[in-house]
């Protein structure tokens, strides 16, 4: 569709600078959303490498890990589809309608954009939930810890079931931040960052405590280099994404509707790379960078009387339970009772996936 010089001069500046507007971040945003997918689509395919391929002999498979894997990539794929569609249907099929692309655009309530909506929805409560399992086994399972980020997610759950009943039931053409919707929205994003903020400080506290400790047991100074291995593995990236998100949103940017469609590539990616970074030896628990699977300290012992907690070299996560370092002294393993602590010393590296 397209609008004559006379029609052009009779439609009010803001309402034409919103068209606009609109058209370009749905450009913008799918633009984006294709970049981030196609990288994510190849650390998928290492992810899975990883997972499957990459185990020691007589390892079992961590099958959680690859469900959840493969269903963060499925929906990262439905979506971006929906997206397409959605682009299809605007400026081919649509775009001699009333209003054009934008109204087309503008339908909350028209299947594509809840069909999209729910997937981003369910991918959203989906990463969350993973956030909280990872904070869950990093602190040794205590309920307590993270009953308050349970409750959270619950109420994300509640607010996105909120959303996209609203959107269902919204007045034609009412746009996403209409009041009706605002409410549900604003819950959904707030409480979804407070999940992932409380989680991804509780476990980068798990781990830096723990770093700290272990090098009290081996001695030698830490660098700055372990904060940066903190923020990527414990997800901070998708913290600050639903951060900017959340403030785009209250500001009623357009430039929101580009994060809203990366976020979902950005979900799996944030996933992924904990997984890949570990299982291909990128990163130890001192924060080093070291070849595949060479994450070890030289005849290590720990100090007489310490007690240790482990940190487990899982392609998920960085778990605490007692500490487990990988050595390359000789193969077999060695616990040393007075210590209650055990020292996995394998003759080449691997990764335990548990």
């Amino acid at each position: 569709m397209s609008f004559s010089k006379e029609e052009v001069r009779t439609i009010p500046s803001n309402v034409l600078s919103r068209f606009y507007q609109d058209l370009q971040s749905k450009f913008v945003a799918i633009f984006c959303q294709t970049l981030l997918y196609g990288a994510y689509a190849v650390i998928f395919l290492i992810t899975h490498w990883v997972l499957v391929h990459r185990q020691p002999r007589g390892k079992p498979i961590n099958w959680t890990m690859v469900g959840i894997s493969l269903a963060m990539f499925i929906l990262a794929t439905m979506h971006i589809a929906v997206n397409f569609t959605r682009i299809i249907k605007a400026f081919v099929i649509y775009k001699d309608e009333p209003g054009g692309p934008a109204a087309f655009f503008d339908k909350l309530a028209e299947f594509t954009q809840l069909f999209g909506s729910t997937i981003y929805v369910v991918q959203t409560l989906l990463g969350d939930s993973v956030v909280l399992l990872r904070c869950y086994i990093v602190w040794g399972r205590r309920l307590s810890v993270v009953l308050f980020p349970a409750i959270l997610l619950l109420g994300s759950t509640a607010s996105g079931i909120g959303i996209l009943y609203s959107m269902a039931h919204v007045v034609p053409e009412a746009e996403i931040f209409a009041v009706q919707l605002q409410k549900w929205i604003l819950t959904f994003f707030s409480m979804t960052f407070a999940t992932n903020i409380i989680c991804t400080s509780l476990v980068a506290f798990r781990i830096w405590h723990n770093m700290k400790r272990e090098s009290a047991v081996f001695g030698g100074g830490r660098n700055l280099r372990p904060v940066l291995f903190l923020v990527v593995e414990s997800g901070a990236v998708y913290s600050a994404t639903l951060l900017a998100l959340l403030v785009l949103y209250k500001t009623e940017s357009w430039f929101q509707y580009v994060l809203l469609d990366v976020v979902s590539p950005i979900v799996g990616l944030v996933f992924s790379m904990i997984i890949v970074r570990i299982g291909l030896g990128l990163t130890t628990t001192g924060g080093e960078t070291r070849g595949p699977f060479t994450s070890h300290r030289e005849n290590a012992r720990p100090s007489d009387g310490e007690k240790e907690e482990e940190i487990t070299l899982e392609t998920f996560v960085a778990a605490p339970r007692v500490l487990e370092v990988t050595a390359t002294m000789s193969s077999g393993h060695s616990t040393y009772p007075d210590t209650d602590t055990t020292y996995a010393q394998p003759s080449s590296g691997s990764i335990d996936t548990r």
